[in-house]
């Protein structure tokens, strides 16, 4: 019988842009995609930093809206061919750049080095479809239902189910350049329009038994489910951490003193504020559900005030926290979201209930895949200023951890998820099949 040949040595380069939500997968998926883990540090990467040309940040009011995109692809396409060109030189030779979708110039870096690259994609592969379409000849049609006046209509488009407006991404909503998020927009056209150039690989951030229609409604790549991508509860910090940590001593040991699943985790992410007004609405709302809390409430920019710590016997708020961590503790029963993909990832894998307060860009359709295909949850309705009233949050949280029928059934379909998620992850399963396949082969090369 032959001898199997060894996996060939791969370096791959993972290129993200500096937000905390495209740092955190890609980090962990490079450590899960090396072949010779005794190659990388603890923390499962080398951290090489290339420049986007505002190394002391970008501010619009300051800069001017429109001149982002042209300056980072400039100095991005610079920097990193430095650092692609560095490695070879060192005799450490990228095999290939896999990137995320705020930076669509990547590719054409890696083909310039005679690289092949991939796409990691760390929204839902539901979204990915969506926008497909809405770059392919369905604009029209996708941005009339999501600014539609009419909440119960539906777009149909291939390989996807009927979806509602308040399913659809919030970009495809945007139909003028003045629009305050019109540069996320133009960059995922950028992004598409690169796609149908190079045609690299895809890598999704979910799994096929969640995601199975969706990861096989675009049929034009090849796309492969290799999530879902999240840290371990004991993962050790990172440089990447672009947040200050915060002694977790505290909040875990008040986590110790409360029953199982008692326990309301409340955190909206590490981007958005929230208003004053539905500052006060959530914190109302709960205290009349009665129950303790952990609340996460950034110190906002934009007026909003973060509520005291001492919030109450029943609560404590914090400003930052492991939020694997916390939601891997037995005491927590709710996670009460934005619906960000990573924090939604976290909480499947950890068996946690949610209730859904989407915001803008891949968080509505999150919502609807909390809600309506996985049942692990349930999505506050908002008024007409867009906030959550106390009233609506007392509701859903007893909708999620009270002792009726549903409660019982969101958390059966929690906990079913949670095994689903797992198994895919697990040796042998779907994802981590396709993540060892890639990181044996590297991508197909497209240069």
């Amino acid at each position: 019988m032959e001898t199997p040949l060894p996996p060939p040595q791969q370096h791959f380069l993972f290129v993200t842009n500096p937000l905390q939500g495209h740092l955190n997968p890609a980090r962990r998926l490079a450590g899960l995609a090396s072949p010779d883990e005794e190659a990388v540090d603890a923390a499962g990467v080398v951290h090489i930093p290339y420049s986007d040309g505002f190394d002391e940040g970008f501010n619009p009011a300051v800069h001017g809206a429109g001149t982002y995109k042209a300056r980072a692809t400039a100095a991005g396409r610079e920097t990193l061919s430095a650092v692609v060109a560095r490695l070879a030189a060192r005799g450490q030779p990228v095999t290939c750049v896999v990137y995320t979708f705020l930076v669509p110039w990547v590719p054409d870096v890696a083909r310039a080095h005679g690289v092949p690259a991939a796409l990691f994609w760390i929204q839902p592969a539901a979204v990915f479809a969506v926008y497909y379409h809405y770059f392919h000849g369905r604009e029209a049609a996708i941005a009339a239902c999501a600014n539609g006046r009419d909440p119960g209509a539906t777009i149909c488009l291939p390989g996807l189910p009927p979806l509602r407006a308040d399913a659809l991404p919030s970009g495809v909503s945007i139909t003028s350049p003045e629009h305050r998020h019109y540069l996320l927009l133009d960059l995922v056209r950028d992004l598409f329009l690169s796609l149908d150039e190079h045609k690299p690989r895809v890598l999704v951030n979910t799994f096929d038994a969640l995601e199975a229609d969706a990861l096989r409604a675009v049929p034009q790549f090849e796309i492969a489910a290799v999530g879902p991508v999240v840290p371990d509860a004991d993962a050790p910090p990172s440089g990447a951490d672009l947040l200050r940590r915060h002694d977790a001593k505290a909040y875990m040991e008040w986590l110790d003193t409360n029953p199982a699943r008692s326990v309301v985790y409340v955190s909206f992410g590490s981007v958005l504020s929230v208003s004053k007004r539905q500052e006060e609405e959530m914190k109302r709302g709960l205290e009349a559900t009665d129950r303790p809390y952990l609340w996460v409430a950034r110190k906002a920019a934009d007026g909003g005030a973060s509520p005291d710590s001492s919030d109450g016997a029943r609560g404590l708020v914090v400003e930052w926290c492991d939020q694997v961590r916390v939601l891997s503790h037995p005491a927590v029963g709710c996670f009460v979201t934005h619906c960000g993909w990573n924090s939604t990832l976290e909480s499947v894998t950890r068996g946690v209930p949610m209730v859904a307060v989407p915001q803008w860009t891949d968080q509505p359709t999150v919502a609807w895949l909390v809600e309506a295909r996985m049942g692990a949850g349930v999505r506050a309705r908002v008024d007409r200023e867009g906030v959550v009233e106390r009233g609506e949050l007392q509701r859903c949280v007893e909708m999620v951890m009270g002792d009726g029928e549903a409660a019982s059934a969101i958390l059966a379909q929690s906990d079913r998820w949670r095994k689903l998620a797992t198994e895919a992850m697990s040796p042998g399963g779907t994802s981590e099949t396709n993540l060892r396949a890639f990181a044996y082969s590297g991508a197909v090369n497209n240069a």
